[in-house]
């Protein structure tokens, strides 16, 4: 079987697997999620980016609820952010710990603690957003990244190096949570899945990233409808209908194994 079909085959039936373990108008709500995400303002990139950068692994049980970093964060305005805090990560972080110390272990001192990475990597996220005036300069610079398959891995590499603890993964959530379908996350669970049977060679954020954009040029769909297919998978987490099926990466794998 040459790769196209292969390639081809495996996500038509993860779709199927998929419809088969819940009910298709559930799977399409999570599908077509992706559709009516459009940021309106430079403060919505940023509250976004500020949510992906806690989306870093470990992050989440130990950084609070973004939405309520609204008056730290200065309304989600990176140019206000910078007003007030400059470089400073420290002035940021004792913020957050005047408001959180108590529930989340907190240490200045120590480089590795999560809200010190946290603290340091939303002034670098607000220095970057600040280079931009209005959500329509944002949409454009995005978007002159749009000429293949090459260029558009080329943006999360550069939020990579700009972003301070903004992993290539994390780059490729925020831009697809903010709407840009071209990004698919080269998750844990996509890794898995993808080596198991054998699309990739290696387990690198960028192989997995490119196949998922080749997977979507073949089947004509969008990058980040590809990532969720095979996440949901690997998750069982249906979040938008509060629905948990479980893992069924081993599963599915098992299944595409002995049918190929």
């Amino acid at each position: 079987m040459d790769e196209i079909t292969k390639l081809k085959m495996i996500y038509e039936e993860a779709y199927n697997f998929l419809r088969d373990k819940v009910d298709e108008d559930i799977l399409k709500k999570h599908l077509d999620y992706y559709h009516n995400c459009n940021p309106k303002s430079i403060c919505d990139v940023f509250r976004q980016m500020v949510q992906s950068l806690k989306n870093k692994q470990g992050y989440s049980n130990f950084i609070a609820d973004v939405e309520q970093m609204s008056d730290i964060l200065q309304g989600y305005d990176p140019q206000k952010v910078i007003v007030k805090f400059g470089n400073k990560w420290e002035d940021l972080f004792k913020e957050f710990q005047i408001r959180y110390g108590k529930n989340y272990k907190m240490d200045i001192d120590n480089k590795r603690n999560a809200w010190v990475m946290y603290s340091k990597g939303v002034l670098s996220c607000a220095s970057f957003l600040s280079n931009f005036k209005t959500i329509e300069q944002f949409d454009e610079f995005v978007r002159s990244f749009f000429l293949n398959e090459f260029t558009i891995a080329a943006l999360p590499m550069l939020l990579e190096k700009e972003i301070f603890g903004f992993g290539f993964p994390l780059a490729c959530d925020f831009l697809k949570e903010l709407g840009y379908r071209q990004y698919g996350k080269p998750d844990v669970h996509l890794k898995d899945i993808f080596i198991a049977l054998n699309l990739v060679e290696s387990a690198s954020d960028y192989e997995i990233f490119k196949k998922i954009v080749k997977i979507g040029l073949i089947v004509k769909q969008d990058p980040v409808i590809v990532d969720k297919i095979f996440w949901l998978i690997g998750s069982g987490k249906f979040h938008m209908s509060n629905i948990s099926i479980g893992s069924h990466k081993s599963e599915f794998i098992d299944f595409i194994r002995s049918n190929t």
